[in-house]
């Protein structure tokens, strides 16, 4: 489970950017999750009937519109729901508040304090920040940068000029008329034995972490949006673009130059030839080609793993 401290904890209303929500009084906050954790005491936000299942067990504090209080209040009988015109702007505006105070501490996911094995090979010129964990027999390629929140394990091998961690691109233009970008709380995972190729952007999630799984080739140039989740010992070749919150399958192979839309699925084993669009989810063990994508009877769009 993720999720992301206040440090030290607060009250709701001792928040400039709550204060005008008053149910607030007294109301303690202890961090930020997403949406559904089953945390007390800890701040999300829901603007819109959620898709699909919900978890009836969350305890959390969550932002809603007037117009949906009763209705989301039925869906989530244990939380603590607070009505006001704009919930997703307040959150942000309150994520951002507490981010520049340092209130609020990296992902839970990462080690408590962070910290850079003796034994990793650097390339010239590389920028590695603060918050930055990075395990024994990695090694970086020159003139890439690694941003806080990112977690390397061991052996994976980073090319040159890559980014790992950046922010990605995102917009809400709120009641106000005030355009915000969301904040990018969460990190980078990249697992055991994974290679990424020169000039790579993994942008780091923004309330969940971006992850690559242990064994995962990524070849040179390719960019893999906020959130996503590779699996492990997935083959995903040079020039492809993943977007945010997709998921890629174990031992999925993907093809030059392919685009992946955000928040589509590709299951385990599945294949995606060369110059693919993926529009919408592939199921495990199928093949795909063309723009957009449609299923084939076999293509063999990486080598045999």
């Amino acid at each position: 489970m993720e999720y992301f401290e206040i440090q030290p904890p607060c009250l709701m209303d001792s928040l400039p950017t709550l204060a005008s929500a008053i149910q607030l009084r007294g109301q303690s906050i202890q961090g930020i999750a997403l949406l559904s954790k089953p945390l007390k005491d800890y701040l999300t936000f829901c603007d819109r009937i959620p898709a699909g299942e919900v978890n009836i067990a969350c305890t959390q504090t969550i932002l809603v519109p007037h117009a949906l209080e009763a209705e989301l209040a039925k869906l989530f009988p244990s939380a603590v729901l607070i009505a006001v015109p704009d919930p997703r702007s307040m959150f942000i505006d309150t994520v951002e508040y507490l981010r520049k105070s340092n209130l609020l501490k990296l992902t839970s996911l990462l080690p408590v304090n962070p910290t850079i094995a003796a034994d990793i090979k650097l390339g010239e010129q590389v920028v590695i920040e603060p918050g930055v964990q990075i395990d024994v027999g990695v090694s970086i390629g020159s003139g890439t940068v690694v941003r806080s929140g990112t977690w390397l394990q061991s052996g994976v091998t980073v090319g040159e000029s890559s980014v790992i961690g950046t922010v990605g691109i995102n917009a809400y233009v709120g009641m106000d008329g005030k355009r915000r970008g969301f904040p990018h709380l969460a990190g980078v995972i990249v697992g055991e034995g994974a290679s990424l190729g020169a000039a790579c952007v993994v942008v780091r999630g923004i309330l969940s972490s971006t992850r690559i799984g242990a064994g995962s080739i990524i070849g040179n140039l390719c960019n893999i949006g906020h959130g996503v989740e590779i699996g492990e010992d997935v083959w995903m070749s040079a020039g492809t673009v993943v977007g945010g919150h997709a998921k890629v399958g174990a031992k999925a192979t993907i093809a030059l130059g392919c685009t992946i839309r955000d928040n589509t699925s590709i299951g385990a084993g599945a294949n995606v030839g060369m110059g693919s669009v993926v529009t919408k989810d592939v199921r495990a063990g199928c093949s795909v080609f063309g723009n957009p994508a449609r299923r084939f009877n076999s293509i063999s769009a990486g080598p045999a793993r």
